[in-house]
């Protein structure tokens, strides 16, 4: 019985077609609900960079360019709404950066929507409900500090190390507090021109993905970066937490009022025995 179970979810899963490639400077004819996928070298130009959006009147909604190592892809459903004909796809500067209003972005290609009646639609929107959020994350290769970006997300076993790097030369030497759930405490970055911490993930962390809040001075904490935790080794623990070791050192105050003390001490055996000599002779 559960095997039979197992067999009928298995096969109630819907089954998602890859998204279709859309080089730049074609023209790619699509139906109602189908998935486009750009996909190009990153910074082989100002417009094909990370965050760059993709937009087209096709589209359910716009698409964001992100790094997938030496990439950076975007994946966009076609609207079941759409009309058929041809459209546009333009590449834009990323969200939040100031453009001309006349800027309308560089034409990277077309898409051609292909007729549909209304249950065609219908099931469209059926089946685009069912898929499975787009991912935001970003692979910026092995040899980028981590984070690049809130997005760029690292992996690490539980029980490992994780080094965080700000290369914005904004933060101040001691001021930045870095917090998370799998932390096993908050860490303070330290350096001069480029500030550094490193975190221990707690043995215990469960895998998933975890968010790093960043605080500084006194402004709010805010989401910072992101990490992957994956199943620790065998024998992990956490090491305990360290005493503080109390020496007792003496003051300046303490060092110059015993330093007095000594010169006067010194000046008054000086006068007795000049007094004793005057005595003695």
């Amino acid at each position: 019985m559960a095997l039979s179970g197992m067999a009928g979810a298995a096969w109630a899963t819907p089954t998602v077609d890859p998204p279709r490639p859309l080089p730049s400077g074609a023209q790619l004819s699509v139906h109602p609900g189908d998935r486009v996928e750009i996909s190009t070298e990153a910074r082989s130009s100002a417009d094909t960079r990370n965050g760059a959006r993709v937009l087209s009147g096709a589209f359910k909604e716009g698409g964001i360019l992100r790094m997938d190592d030496r990439l950076v892809v975007a994946v966009m459903t076609i609207s079941c709404a759409a009309a058929p004909g041809s459209y546009e796809v333009r590449l834009a500067a990323p969200a939040g950066e100031a453009a001309a209003a006349s800027d309308v972005g560089r034409l990277w290609g077309n898409v051609q929507v292909a007729q549909a009646d209304e249950p065609t639609r219908a099931e469209c929107e059926r089946r685009v409900a069912a898929l499975p959020p787009q991912s935001q994350e970003e692979n910026w290769g092995a040899d980028a500090p981590w984070p690049q970006t809130p997005w760029h997300v690292t992996s690490v076993r539980a029980g490992g190390e994780l080094t965080a790097h700000d290369n914005s030369q904004l933060a101040g030497e001691g001021d930045v507090r870095l917090s998370s759930p799998g932390f096993t405490g908050t860490v303070v970055m330290h350096g001069d021109k480029a500030v550094t911490a490193t975190a221990r993930i707690r043995c215990d962390a469960q895998p998933g993905l975890y968010v790093v809040q960043r605080a500084e001075g006194g402004k709010p904490a805010q989401v910072w970066a992101r990490y992957r935790v994956t199943p620790p080794d065998a024998g992990c623990h956490d090491p305990a937490p360290q005493a503080q070791v109390h020496r007792t050192m003496p003051s300046n105050s303490r060092i110059i009022g015993a330093a007095s003390a000594l010169a006067v001490a010194g000046a008054g055996i000086y006068v007795w025995l000049r007094i004793h000599r005057r005595a003695t002779r």
